[in-house]
C-alpha cells in the first residue's frame, strides 16, 4: 500500500494523515511552521527536530545543518513492516538538497506501506519521485477527502487480514 496525496492548501491532507495515524502503526515525520509562521521544522514521530527552514525577508531559505541531520536519520531509519511510513510533507526546499532527496527515495524503498503529502506544484523532485516509485498522486479535495480516507482505510484493513494471528499457531 502506497499513496502520494497532494492539495491546495486547507484541503485536509494532515487531517487525514491524523485520522490515519490513529489506524495503525507509523513511523516518519511530519514538517510543521512555529506559530510565527518564521521557522519550519522537521519533527520525526520519534521525537527527534531539526530546523530545516527559515523565513528571510518574506523568502524561505534552507538550514541546511538542519537537512543534514534529517538526511542521516531518515536514511538510517528502520522501518518495521507493520508500520505505515508517513512523510508529511515533501515540498520545495528539498530541490536544494540533493542528499535528503536520496534519503526520501531510499525509505521509500524499503517501506511496505507509505503514506506521503507532496506539495502541489510542479518541483522537479516530486515529478521524478512520483516517476521513480511508479505511483501517481491523488489530490485531496474538501469534496473527496472522506472518499479518499475510506480507499486508505480499506488497504489498512485489507494488510490486517493478511497478517498472522497475535497469539501464533502453536496453541498452548
Amino acid at each position: 500500500m502506497k499513496f502520494f496525496i497532494t492539495g491546495e492548501r486547507n484541503a485536509g491532507k494532515s487531517y487525514l494523515l491524523e485520522r490515519v495515524k490513529s489506524l495503525a502503526k507509523f513511523t516518519g515525520f511530519e514538517t510543521r511552521f512555529d506559530e510565527d509562521l518564521v521557522n519550519l521544522s522537521i519533527n520525526f514521530f520519534n521525537g527527534n527536530s531539526f530546523l530545516i527552514g527559515c523565513r528571510d525577508n518574506g523568502r524561505l531559505r534552507i538550514v541546511e545543518e538542519g537537512f543534514a541531520s534529517a538526511t542521516r536519520l531518515l536514511g538510517t531509519m528502520e522501518i518495521p513492516s507493520d508500520h505505515i511510513l508517513i512523510m508529511d510533507e515533501i515540498g520545495f526546499l528539498e530541490e536544494d538538497s540533493p542528499e535528503f532527496q536520496q534519503a526520501v527515495v531510499s525509505s521509500l524503498r524499503r517501506a511496505r506501506h507509505c503514506l506521503c503529502v507532496l506539495r502541489k506544484g510542479n518541483f522537479s523532485f516530486i515529478g521524478h519521485l512520483k516517476a521513480s516509485m511508479g505511483v501517481g498522486s491523488i489530490e485531496i479535495t474538501p469534496e473527496n477527502r472522506e472518499e479518499v480516507y475510506s480507499r486508505i482505510v480499506r488497504e489498512i484493513e485489507k494488510e490486517r487480514a493478511y497478517l498472522p494471528s497475535p497469539g501464533g499457531d502453536e496453541g498452548i
